[in-house]
């Protein structure tokens, strides 16, 4: 090789993309050479070849790369790579975080207004062909909603229940300003003190060892009897037999999931009657919204054109916390 000469990159790109989506990356980085393949095709033999990894792929494979540099996930979570020891500093790895707010936090307000005005029961009533008035419902109005997590996905939320005149509490890991977005903010250790008073809980957490079954039986117990329950961070956050427990779960004026610890439920899993829960598939954080996509692609172009030009990356992964440094 000429002395000066650069050595062009090689990028994988495991995602199902748009041809004009596949166009951006290319534009971002003209002079690389490019791969593209489904997230469930990719062979070891192509991320054996690549410099540079957009997408996120099986971790067994990835244990096997040789000069794999950096991986951009397309996820704002990264537990289930931080949990490989083999993987721990072995390239540079970014997040997706802050693409998913949007989208999580329209379907929070939705879910929760769901529960709070029997909307579930009302749908029940029509499949049942009956005509029957469900009772009295909850307003949002004056409600304290607590929010544990204060990331993206949290910070969007709390910005889309300000208009319904809610008192809005964060708790956090870390000291500092409170954003504008919260009345207040508290830390992790307050966390039992705040549980009792709260209408609205929303878990916005990510899966580390900290937050591992935090929300066990114990702690769920502290919470307010009627109140509103929600987890769109990990399901790993709760462990799966305290939606088993009728005494447990009926305490809450009802309870919604999108993320579970073991997942996909199995067709028939008992989970799915379990009492004052409503279950989704984990699709509030997928690519199913127009404006977490453009987030997600923007993302990449940035970083692509970054890591390229020797500049700082957007949400570099600290191997040890699980979370952005």
């Amino acid at each position: 090789m000429l002395e000066g000469l650069i050595e062009m990159k090689t990028i994988l790109v495991a995602e199902a993309l748009s041809d004009a989506e596949q166009a951006q990356l290319r534009a971002a980085a003209p002079d690389e050479e490019f791969l593209f393949a489904q997230t469930q095709d990719v062979t070891l033999e192509q991320l054996q070849d690549a410099d540079i990894l957009i997408g996120n792929v099986d971790s067994d494979l990835l244990k096997q790369t040789e000069h794999l540099e950096w991986m951009q996930l397309v996820s704002s979570g990264a537990d289930y790579y931080t949990k490989e020891a083999e993987l721990h500093d072995k390239f540079l790895a970014t997040t997706a975080t802050g693409c998913y707010g949007t989208g999580i936090a329209e379907y929070m307000v939705c879910m929760l207004l769901t529960m709070m005005k029997k909307i579930q029961t009302y749908l029940d009533f029509q499949r049942q062909q009956v005509w029957r008035d469900a009772g009295s419902v909850v307003s949002p109005m004056g409600k304290r909603v607590l929010i544990v997590g204060t990331g993206n996905l949290g910070t969007e939320f709390a910005r889309r229940m300000r208009p319904f005149g809610c008192e809005i509490v964060g708790v956090r890991r870390r000291t500092g300003v409170c954003p504008p977005e919260y009345d207040r903010m508290c830390q992790m250790a307050d966390l039992k003190s705040e549980l009792p008073q709260a209408d609205v809980v929303a878990l916005c957490l990510p899966g580390t060892k900290e937050t591992y079954h935090l929300f066990d039986a114990e702690m769920l117990s502290l919470c307010k009897e009627g109140a509103f329950l929600m987890n769109v961070g990990r399901g790993t956050v709760i462990p799966t037999e305290v939606f088993c427990s009728s005494t447990l779960m009926s305490r809450f004026g009802g309870v919604w999931v999108d993320v579970l610890e073991q997942e996909p439920l199995e067709d028939g899993d008992p989970l799915f009657s379990a009492e004052n829960l409503i279950i989704t598939p984990h699709i509030t954080g997928g690519w199913h919204l127009d404006i977490t996509r453009r987030n997600i692609m923007e993302l990449c172009v940035r970083n692509l054109k970054a890591y390229l030009g020797g500049e700082p990356l957007e949400h570099v992964l600290d191997w040890s916390t699980g979370y952005c440094k």
